[in-house]
């Protein structure tokens, strides 16, 4: 048990363990560069993030998606050369924030942001990014081609010496093992080590789970149909080659021509449903549209799920003996907004709200503010603009909330007061992401 000093920093986080994945896969090979506007030098990608750092406090410059971005270190040396002709205002979009790099309250501080907004910055990012796929294709082509592949069977003592998809083709027909269509692959020889390296380390390929002999992790893949590659392991996504596409951008005219087809399907489908029985057992489809299956709203304390808002608010209040409804009247909506995220936050840093006391289990957290009765929820520490953000990015929970006032009607003077607090919330949102 120890009490909270100094704000933690974490990334996204999902209650149901749906990571996203990076647009971009980058290359590990360390390359060095320099600041893009002093002398500063950096190795990517080990210190990209001291870089952007660097260049946010030190020149307020701000490069957006950048994961999006095939090789930063061209990238940098580009922009290096362009902006000793011109100043950052000539090709970056600026920005006037009442804030200092260190957080420091100052009016109208210009920052800029360099992104695809400018034409030359985007034609860039499209050229690395051929090029990045042109060196893969040419390791691609390779692999296919190469009929001097030499390797031993993961599961017999078979010897291939022909191409690597008769390598593939062996594991799938032979032993009934499916990676992927060949033609889908990039870096198989590597692909093929990271498999062989769980099979060593006696570890199931799918459900990863470890065994105590090879016997017995043959026989539990055999039965459990195990003998596949796991697809929420986000390590076999640089293995196929479709990961390194990146966005495919959408003209004007080709997103209106896809958005008018979408909306005709879409009449003709509602006109021929109208003209049908409303009964839902009439329609296949439809009678398998089920709660059953569907999402869950987490508890705030605990990992407990329910698919009712009101079952979860119960669940609260027997359970932990908290009642969110008590400690949110009369707060608006983003209000109580900001306490669901601060709530989550607070819970998954395992770290009482009321008193600042640290625990190294969730379990000790929750019998603690329940023996305690550390509900109160001091405003000084919830109502802050960060918290404007999910936690999580997948909060249901966060969908149910409502104002206290349910009417259908507000008189003009509430209806003004959330429109000025609406307004207000970008300006926050933004100064909390450049304290951040």
């Amino acid at each position: 048990m120890a009490t909270g000093g100094e704000k933690q920093f974490f990334g996204p986080l999902t209650l149901h363990q749906q990571s996203k994945v990076a647009t971009i896969f980058k290359t590990n090979e360390p390359k060095h560069c320099t600041c893009i506007l002093c002398e500063e030098k950096f190795v990517l990608p080990e210190e990209e993030h001291n870089l952007l750092n660097h260049l946010f406090v030190s020149h307020r410059l701000v490069i957006a998606d950048v994961n999006k971005i095939s090789d930063f270190c061209d990238y940098l040396v580009y922009w290096r050369l362009r902006l000793k002709d011109h100043g950052l205002p000539y090709f970056c979009t600026t920005m006037l924030l009442d804030s200092k790099p260190d957080g420091t309250p100052s009016r109208n501080e210009e920052y800029y942001l360099l992104s695809d907004i400018h034409p030359e910055d985007k034609e860039l990012r499209s050229s690395l990014l051929q090029k990045r796929l042109e060196k893969l294709l040419e390791i691609h082509a390779f692999e296919r081609e190469d009929d001097n592949y030499k390797r031993e069977c993961l599961f017999c003592r078979c010897q291939t010496n022909t191409t690597r998809a008769s390598y593939l083709n062996h594991l799938f027909e032979k032993h009934n093992f499916y990676v992927a269509k060949p033609e889908n692959l990039i870096f198989v020889d590597d692909l093929i080590d990271f498999i062989a390296l769980k099979l060593k380390n006696l570890q199931c390929i799918y459900c990863e789970g470890v065994f105590k002999d090879r016997t017995i992790l043959k026989e539990h893949m055999r039965k459990k149909g195990h003998k596949r590659i796991n697809p929420c392991n986000k390590k076999y996504d640089k293995y196929f080659l479709v990961n390194y596409l990146g966005d495919k951008p959408k003209t004007m005219n080709q997103a209106c021509k896809k958005h008018y087809h979408e909306v005709q399907k879409t009449k003709q489908w509602a006109n021929n449903v109208c003209d049908q029985d409303s009964d839902v057992d009439s329609d296949p489809d439809w009678s398998q549209w089920t709660e059953e299956n569907g999402p869950l709203i987490t508890c705030l304390i605990c990992d407990h799920g329910e698919k009712e808002y009101q079952n979860i608010l119960d669940h609260m209040e027997q359970k932990h003996d908290f009642s969110f409804t008590k400690e949110t009247t009369g707060l608006l909506f983003y209000h109580k907004i900001k306490v669901v995220n601060f709530i989550r936050r607070q819970v998954y840093l395992k770290q009482c709200w009321s008193c600042d006391t640290k625990f190294d289990d969730a379990k000790n957290l929750e019998k603690h503010l329940k023996e305690k009765k550390h509900w109160h929820l001091p405003e000084k520490t919830w109502d802050q603009p960060e918290y404007y953000f999910p936690t999580y990015e997948d909060d249901l929970f966060l969908c149910f909330i409502n104002d206290d006032n349910d009417s259908w009607w507000s008189s003009d003077d509430e209806e003004a007061t959330n429109n000025m607090m609406s307004d207000d919330i970008s300006r926050e949102m933004a100064l909390s992401v450049l304290n951040d």
